[in-house]
């Protein structure tokens, strides 16, 4: 391979990560303004935009337990990550090989260093399973930073 086809390469590569870099935005300005819909509702909405229903269910997934594990750093959470198939199969992975939540967290610290909009954070936050978990182990008394998270499982719509 030569010198121009690594450069081809890495620019169709840069692409992709832009591209995706754009997706995760969208789907956090669909989640930002989440009121009562289903989230086969949301994921619809986030799959109009990426044409690709399996990332719109990822990120749909992804994005809340980013914002989760971000604004509640008191909690040990888990690097641990299920998903769940339609057959019953599960395939267990950690969530730091994931490339997806790796640029989900970069956008979401981005966007979080800058003005902040507690009522959108609030609206994604409660769509996370690990936030309410954690809201719910405090409501019953527990203190936050006695709090240890289980594995992320997610139920994929297909393999």
């Amino acid at each position: 391979m030569g010198f121009f086809d690594l450069f081809k390469k890495n620019q169709q590569s840069q692409a992709q990560e832009n591209d995706l870099i754009q997706s995760i935005r969208h789907a956090i300005e669909i989640m930002e303004h989440a009121d009562s819909e289903s989230h086969e509702e949301i994921i619809e909405k986030i799959a109009q935009y990426t044409k690709d229903e399996h990332l719109a269910w990822e990120l749909y997934c992804l994005i809340p337990s980013a914002y989760c594990r971000m604004i509640v750093k008191e909690v040990q959470y888990t690097n641990d990550m299920i998903m769940v198939f339609p057959d019953d199969t599960q395939q267990q992975t950690l969530l730091s090989n994931n490339l997806v939540y790796k640029v989900i967290q970069s956008v979401v610290a981005d966007k979080l260093s800058g003005e902040i909009d507690n009522k959108k954070i609030q609206t994604i936050l409660f769509q996370s399973s690990e936030f309410n978990a954690i809201n719910n182990a405090l409501n019953d008394g527990s203190a936050l930073g006695d709090l240890m998270t289980g594995p992320l499982v997610m139920f994929a719509p297909e393999k």
